[in-house]
């Protein structure tokens, strides 16, 4: 689409389908967070092992699987892709209603992550075809504002069935449905409803991209797969790269291990670091895969150094946010007395209306600024990270409910505006061909470090510690940390011109013929 192109109104359709899945993705994942202590009283769990199941678990399957699928969606139809992904994930969301314990409860969320892998790099992809880049932020700073939409339905809805399932569970004309706990009903009422959508979703229209080489579906999923999962990483080192690069496979295995057997040996985690391990190693391997496999692909994201930096800054900012958002239900339950509806409605209607006009304002208003200064989605990251700490202390400090919930209402407006912005700057970063993958790195590697990291870490502080305000308070640690990163990043990004990306490009072996037919991004 070139830049002056107008916006076509089956574009509104198309954003409005995907702000759907956008809604069910969170929705799906959020759900554990208002019924975590349930969970934890019913399967007689930890802090630490309730973290897990509150982002780790999800996130480095979430990680391994989707990084195939940007690859995968830059070359296949991304609205069956994505409708697959979406019925999966769903299905498993549903499955949720019948876990038995840690083990089996962790399972299903595994597979909820592998099923919410195709949603990113599927949807920033078509939004980025549907739009024009003058209009990229705000379409996917929409979209992103689904999931806070779907987050807000996670913990209304959520708090609501295990309030009143009791007379709710009397409408279910078969079966002995009161017998049913409360929290397992839950799962299988919000992962019904991604089962019709999947259909709308396959239906949406696939736009037109620039002419590849064909290549057998089962041959390209067996290919993307075997570049990210072990074993199946040593077999594409060697087919594609050298013995050197296959060595130094084998010397990262043999550090990541390392690392993970000391950090159990320090908690006695073991399927936390053993998850951590397998996400970190599976991009890592996707990286070094990518360096002999397209090079250009390579050289425009692990290979920029502004790539690499955006997308530490938002890994460190997202694990901040993905520690307070996954604990703020059980913060408030623990501290304040809330029942699950009073808690599920209070900060479901705060975190919709803070978090969506975060996350669209903030999208308007860096398309504004990034007119007079390409680094506007930096500025609103930094921004975003600053203004957000004084709602996280109102939250601390609160000695009442409605002085907590007013500080998550600061901290979430603030904590949501640079997401659109930054998911625009990345596929700004990138040539057309490439966005699907550029979104896939770019979310995957701050899902593994946010949602792997931030939620468990929160947990086993509070486990040391006997105080939940204590470990979310302990992952402030990183702010400092993810200010150097976004100054750096900024630093870097006004080198990243349009020509400069094709010439890196074209230097890297793309075709110039190919180069040539791409539209400005």
């Amino acid at each position: 689409m070139e830049e002056t192109d107008p916006v076509q109104p089956y574009a509104y359709f198309a954003l409005a389908v995907l702000t759907a899945t956008s809604f069910l993705n969170f929705a799906d994942r959020q759900i554990v967070s208002i019924l975590a202590q349930n969970i934890k009283t019913d399967l007689d769990l930890t802090d630490a092992q309730l973290g897990f199941l509150l982002g780790t678990a999800f996130a480095v399957f979430y990680a391994v699987v989707g990084i195939a699928m940007g690859r995968i969606a830059d070359a296949m139809d991304r609205t069956r892709l994505m409708a697959v992904g979406l019925a999966l994930w769903s299905a498993m969301t549903a499955l949720g209603g019948v876990a038995t314990g840690f083990t089996t409860l962790g399972a299903v969320r595994m597979g909820v992550g592998v099923g919410e892998a195709s949603a990113n790099p599927c949807s920033h992809s078509l939004l980025s075809q549907y739009f024009p880049a003058r209009r990229r932020a705000f379409a996917i700073g929409t979209y992103i504002a689904g999931a806070s939409l779907g987050g807000a339905g996670a913990l209304l809805f959520g708090g609501l069935i295990l309030q009143h399932w009791r007379e709710l569970c009397r409408l279910v004309p078969a079966g002995d449905a009161c017998a049913f706990p409360s929290w397992k009903a839950a799962f299988v009422i919000v992962g019904t409803p991604g089962l019709p959508l999947a259909l709308l979703v396959a239906s949406l229209r696939e736009p037109a991209r620039p002419p590849r080489a064909p290549t057998p579906l089962g041959r390209l999923i067996a290919t993307e797969l075997g570049a990210a999962v072990p074993p199946f990483t040593l077999i594409s080192l060697y087919k594609v790269g050298s013995t050197r690069a296959l060595a130094g496979n084998l010397a990262l295995i043999a550090a990541v291990v390392a690392v993970a057997a000391t950090l159990t040996y320090l908690t006695g985690d073991l399927i936390q670091w053993a998850s951590i391990a397998l996400g970190v190693y599976s991009i890592i391997s996707w990286g070094q895969v990518l360096h002999f496999r397209d090079r250009p692909l390579f050289q425009l994201t692990f290979g920029c150094p502004t790539f690499k930096l955006a997308m530490l800054s938002a890994a460190l900012i997202a694990c901040i946010n993905a520690a307070v958002q996954a604990w703020a239900a059980p913060y408030a339950m623990r501290s304040f007395a809330m029942s699950p509806g009073a808690t599920g409605v209070a900060l479901s209607l705060t975190f919709v209306l803070a978090g969506g006009t975060g996350l669209i304002v903030g999208g308007w208003l860096t398309d504004l600024w990034k007119k007079r200064d390409v680094r506007a989605p930096i500025w609103m990251a930094l921004i975003g990270l600053l203004a957000a700490l004084p709602g996280f202390a109102m939250m601390l400090t609160a000695t009442q409910p409605f002085f907590y919930v007013a500080g998550y209402f600061a901290f979430s407006l603030f904590a949501s505006a640079w997401a659109g912005a930054y998911a625009a700057l990345v596929q700004d970063l990138v040539l057309p061909r490439m966005r699907g993958a550029a979104a896939a790195a770019f979310s995957l590697f701050s899902v593994v470090v946010s949602a792997g990291a931030g939620p468990y870490w929160a947990g086993k502080v509070s486990a040391l510690t006997g105080s939940l305000a204590t470990g979310l308070l302990s992952i402030q640690a990183l702010t400092p940390i993810a200010v150097i990163v976004l100054l750096f990043t900024a630093r870097r990004l006004p080198r990243e011109t349009l020509v400069g990306r094709r010439a890196r490009a074209e230097a890297a072996g793309e075709g110039q013929g190919v180069i040539a037919a791409y539209t400005p991004a």
